[in-house]
């Protein structure tokens, strides 16, 4: 066979299988609507709610959850409760420690009759945590969606070649609820260096957990989702029906596994920590001084933004946030892991400065960063931010919380932040998912709460930036006009002329990304 012939079948099997992997997109599938239980009160988690609900039943209350092992034990906590329904909604779920504990715990509450749906983005599922998941999906009160897959085939890059304008939007939205009572909103994907599960990697996040009104807000939102034409039902999708009998060994597996990881290095952080306590007493890990009551509204991106719909066209969460930003008279503090403000994003926090607003950022280092091209966004604004005004703080890799004991068994270990928190004026507050960039601007879609309580704002922002920013995070500031970084270590300020606790391989990766035209997708 000659080489140009060769050559011909190479190119058509290529593209036989690249329009044959699109085609097979799923489509022609019944979608079944499906509700959020609103009859849950007589369940032990709606009585324990309506007890915090008591003075004022239009308030929410909320509790602020910013250790990742008290986020884990606060999940758990909550499935071991559930008597009707539990909904899920991720943009990542690794069948991990923490995700296969999670799912052990949804099967074993499904076994009792509680209804699971589970609602995940499709671009970081990978083989292993679809195949539990698929024969979970063929339990009797378990579905599974999978948000804007690629195709129902598996196979992602075809599929990314040809449909990349599709492909390239992701549903980025996090919630947790169980029974319509207790809902979980915040930052955390479900993975281990989420929850202070990693020995070499953990991020700093922030979730709340709430009761109230609110809860049936995330319902309407989840129900949205969860009936959109974009989730697509687990048996659509060809790998399904290989685990059509394979749920009972997918129970005994992740049973066993629980019981190899019963005495592992994480579960006796666990049992060491304060919520385990409050969890054993009784106390429903809840610590009443830091129960916050108040107006609370959820805002979200319609999924009608995965299909390219513009602002204009549909419900964008930028639009929701700016009335909270117009308001603003003294201050705006952001925290954001991606922060990538770009040209308008940057002139806008600079005008706010002019108005005599105080305007301060706390975002990843590069040395703490896992995204150096959002990285490289950001310092492209770097100077002129700090010319205008605006007070940045990059954290270090080394910053560690009290709870992340998982981090002191390696020497390599390092933090990362990943809370999406901004707050407005000290009396409102957002926590959720929205990084302040391009990508949760206008591409991905978002989903989280704005607390109109003064006393969380404050408190928040007390922790966070007024006891120990100098200690856990760097300040960026001009010396001579150039950008410089000042570590306070032992109570001396060392000045650093490169970021900190870098390789030159990495600041040159930094400096590569930076002159690529790139921003508009970070």
């Amino acid at each position: 066979m000659s080489f140009s012939r060769i050559y011909s079948v190479i190119i058509y099997l290529f593209f036989t299988v690249i329009l044959s992997a699109c085609s097979m997109l799923p489509t022609d599938f019944e979608q079944i609507e499906s509700k959020a239980y609103t009859d849950t009160g007589q369940t032990w988690l709606g009585e324990t709610a309506s007890q915090l609900q008591v003075e004022n039943t239009e308030h929410s209350s909320m509790y602020l959850i910013a250790e990742g092992t008290d986020a884990f034990l606060t999940r758990m906590a909550l499935l071991s409760k559930a008597e009707r329904s539990v909904d899920v909604q991720y943009f990542i779920w690794k069948a991990d420690i923490i995700g296969k504990l999670l799912m052990h715990k949804m099967l074993e509450v499904a076994d009792k009759g509680v209804r699971v749906r589970l609602l995940l983005d499709d671009l970081s599922l990978d083989n292993k945590t679809k195949k539990i998941l698929f024969a979970m999906d063929h339990h009797e009160f378990i579905e599974v969606r999978i948000y804007n897959p690629f195709s129902s085939s598996g196979y992602k890059a075809p599929a990314a070649l040809t449909d990349t304008s599709r492909i390239n939007r992701r549903m980025h939205n996090k919630s947790f609820t169980v029974d319509s009572q207790y809902t979980i909103v915040g930052g955390r994907n479900i993975e281990e260096n989420y929850f202070s599960a990693n020995e070499r990697s953990n991020y700093a996040d922030l979730d709340i957990i709430a009761v109230g009104p609110v809860v049936a807000e995330v319902n309407e939102q989840f129900d949205i989702y969860f009936n959109s034409p974009l989730a697509i039902p687990g048996y659509v999708f060809d790998d399904h029906k290989f685990q059509k009998n394979s749920l009972e060994e997918v129970k005994q597996a992740l049973a066993d596994y629980v019981l190899s990881v019963k005495n592992s290095d994480y579960a006796q952080d666990l049992k060491n920590s304060a919520m385990y306590q409050r969890i054993e007493s009784g106390l429903a890990g809840n610590n009443k001084e830091r129960i916050y009551q108040g107006k609370a509204h959820v805002i979200y991106d319609s999924p009608a933004k995965t299909l390219g719909k513009s602002e204009l066209e549909t419900t964008y969460m930028l639009s929701m946030l700016r009335p909270h930003v117009d308001k603003i008279n003294q201050s705006l503090e952001l925290i954001s892991p991606y922060f990538v403000p770009g040209d308008e994003g940057t002139k806008h926090l600079i005008a706010l400065v002019n108005k005599g607003i105080k305007v301060r950022v706390i975002t990843n280092s590069l040395a703490s960063t896992d995204g150096i091209m959002a990285q490289s966004g950001y310092a492209r604004q770097r100077y002129e931010l700090l010319q205008g005004g605006v007070e940045l703080y990059e954290l270090k890799p080394r910053a560690k919380s009290k709870a992340s004991r998982s981090l002191s068994r390696s020497a390599e270990a390092k933090s990362a932040l990943h809370a999406k928190t901004y707050i407005f004026d000290r009396k409102e507050v957002y926590i959720g998912s929205f990084n302040f960039d391009p990508r949760s601007a206008k591409i991905n879609t978002e989903l989280g709460v704005v607390c109109e309580i003064p006393e969380m704002a404050e408190y928040i922002a007390t922790e966070l930036f007024d006891k120990n920013i100098k200690q856990a995070a760097y300040q960026v500031t001009l010396q001579d006009d150039e950008v410089v970084w000042l570590d306070k270590v032992n109570g001396k300020v060392i000045v650093h002329d490169v970021q900190p606790e870098t390789s030159w391989w990495r600041r040159f990766n930094l400096s590569l990304y930076s002159i690529l035209p790139i921003e508009s997708q970070l």
